[in-house]
């Protein structure tokens, strides 16, 4: 019967494990959020693979706020142009700079950063 049990709680953990893979978004973890609106386009940038094959990604520079409303540079990459007017929260690390991002409604990013995206 120990067995069974043990058997169980090692299968619920892996699944468990599994899960959280499949759904954290580890390049979130410990990182700051800023917010940015996209107000141009992304400079085209184009990459081939040593197999010949091409890649292309979307680099944008804009200012972007802490919900205290402080405002830092930052430079990151798409894999398909951002639609214009959109507002991110970006992810930021240290050391790494943009891991990630997610675009948000305007009502969902703090008062004192939005303010400065007016």
């Amino acid at each position: 019967m120990k067995k069974v049990i043990a058997t169980i709680a090692v299968i619920v953990v892996i699944i468990g494990l599994l899960t959280a893979l499949r759904t954290v978004g580890f390049n979130r973890l410990g990182a700051e959020s800023y917010y940015v609106q996209i107000t141009e386009s992304g400079t085209k940038l184009e990459y081939k693979s040593p197999s010949g094959e091409l890649y292309v990604r979307y680099e944008y520079t804009l200012s972007a706020f802490d919900k205290k409303g402080n405002e830092k540079e930052f430079t990151f990459t798409g894999d398909h142009e951002l639609r214009k007017d959109a507002y991110l929260e970006l992810f930021i690390k240290k050391g790494k700079g943009v891991t990630s991002y997610q675009e948000v409604k305007k009502e969902e990013i703090p008062a004192k950063a939005k303010d400065m995206l007016n």
